[in-house]
């Protein structure tokens, strides 16, 4: 009573056959998924090169990409008008950033701006804020609110001011020290 290997074999796979043809597979059409968040990012960085200049770049310590926005922690956004916007906490949608917590606005010749929240229209280059703000330039302070900032033509446009302003000459710019 030999038991040949070739009906072992014989018989293992035709058991094979018949569990695979007597499974019926069903497909399922792929569902989305509930929540919109896409990728997130650690120590992202943004350029936009141009032939001419440096154009605007963006770095945050932390991205999250949504579907229509992106989420920017600890932003540093610094323009080709030679300015720089930092905030907490941004979000960065149809071209327009909105910031809050801790927003400055500095320039490289040493004005800077602070105030709570701020909207940055990126094409127009235009800054609006509803929240009162602090100006400072030298030893000079003023405060307002309803600010707008024209970046391309150097404009400034505020309500409720309230300036502490003081004249320096040119020799004694040198010598001050915030």
């Amino acid at each position: 009573m030999a038991v040949r290997i070739e009906y072992l074999l014989l018989t293992a796979i035709a058991f094979l056959l018949l569990s695979i043809l007597g499974l019926n597979p069903s497909s399922y059409e792929a569902k989305s998924s509930k929540a919109n968040k896409e990728i997130e990012f650690q120590n992202f960085s943004l350029s936009d090169i141009k032939t001419d200049n440096s154009g605007q770049k963006i770095s945050a310590s932390k991205t999250i990409k949504y579907r229509s926005y992106l989420e920017l922690e600890d932003i540093n956004m610094t323009g080709e008008n030679r300015y720089t916007l930092l905030s907490k906490k941004a979000i960065y949608k149809d071209d327009i950033v909105y910031m809050h917590k801790g927003v400055k606005i500095l320039r490289e010749d040493n004005l800077s701006f602070s105030t709570e929240n701020l909207t940055f229209n990126v094409k127009n280059k235009e800054l609006q804020t509803k929240k009162p703000f602090i100006l400072k330039f030298n030893k000079s302070r003023i405060e307002g609110d309803n600010l707008e900032l024209f970046l391309d033509n150097k404009k400034i446009l505020a309500d409720n001011i309230d300036a502490s302003i003081w004249f320096v000459s040119k020799d004694d710019k040198d010598t001050i020290q915030e």
